[in-house]
């Protein structure tokens, strides 16, 4: 299983309020409306880092962290090439993510301590 993981932050007109409430009450339960993202994406996931406050830690500026497990590469595209995403997920995407701040990558899970079976 392949996982993309989003390190997503907000328009500078946006307070971190606003993205947070509109990542969690629209854009989340949207994309897991979806048909595209119920026939590709496995596993949705969302974190929304706070402030550690250890003196001398950098502090994220990340506002979430989102994960979306498939099964391979291929159904990443999948779900990018299909009309849902292009015609409601991306343009809201576009209405809060500062996609040229945010981060992307594609990961393996590797399980070092505890039940590979377990979300966590």
């Amino acid at each position: 299983m392949v996982i993309l993981v989003s390190l997503l932050c907000r328009l500078p007109e946006l307070s971190r309020e606003e993205f947070l409430k509109h990542h969690r009450e629209r854009h989340a339960p949207m994309v897991a409306s979806t048909a595209a993202a119920r026939r590709y994406v496995r596993r949705y996931t969302a974190e929304y880092p706070k402030p550690l406050g250890f003196p001398g830690v950098a502090e994220t500026r990340f506002e979430a962290v989102v994960r979306q497990w498939f099964d391979s590469p291929d159904d990443i595209q999948g779900l990018i090439r299909s009309t849902e995403y292009r015609e409601t997920i991306r343009p809201d995407e576009q209405g809060f993510i500062d996609m040229s701040r945010s981060e992307f990558y594609l990961t393996e899970e590797r399980v070092f301590l505890g039940d590979a079976d377990v979300p966590g």
